[in-house]
């Protein structure tokens, strides 16, 4: 009993060694140049047309900013939306019975300090799913609640995009 424990033990152990040895870093670790959460609390993000675009802002500054808004802003976050629905699953009187909603959006980040000129711009993409009901109400309600989801996925994509980039190489964030 107690050599199997002890055997464990020295597996997991070299386990974890191994791990640090492969180059394995979670993103936001410290590093000499600086912790990338700090970079990403100092993003300041544009106003997002439409409901959907505040939800997505909302989560975003929830996910760069959880201690709050910094005073200082270094970069300025812009995103644009785009929204499409695809009816799906058919039934034989030709009713639509769910649906697709997929939601892009493009990001640009440019310094504040230096040239404003674009440092970093990508996309990202979610699709969510729901049904289509008789009902007007529950249908605008399933709806919203696919935005909700798509949009919580966006932010943590454009944020995960965002923080590998910043982590990626010192020049950029100084």
């Amino acid at each position: 009993m107690l050599l199997s424990r002890i055997s464990s033990a020295l597996i997991a152990g070299l386990f974890v060694f191994n791990l640090g040895a492969c180059g394995f870093e979670p993103i936001y670790a410290y590093k000499e140049i600086g912790y990338v959460r700090g970079e990403l609390e100092h993003v300041s993000i544009k106003p997002i047309k439409d409901r959907i675009g505040q939800e997505l802002k909302n989560n975003l500054l929830d996910i760069l900013s959880p201690r709050g808004i910094s005073d200082q802003s270094l970069w300025e976050l812009s995103v644009t939306l785009t929204e499409s629905t695809q009816k799906i699953s058919l039934e034989q009187t030709s009713f639509s019975t769910r649906a697709n909603l997929t939601v892009r959006a493009t990001f640009k980040l440019k310094s504040l300090l230096e040239d404003s000129t674009q440092k970093f711009g990508g996309n990202a993409n979610a699709i969510s799913s729901y049904n289509i009901l008789d009902s007007d109400y529950a249908n605008l309600v399933a709806e919203r609640d696919a935005q909700s989801r798509a949009v919580k996925s966006l932010a943590n994509d454009i944020a995960r995009q965002l923080a590998l980039w910043m982590r990626e190489d010192p020049d950029k964030t100084n």
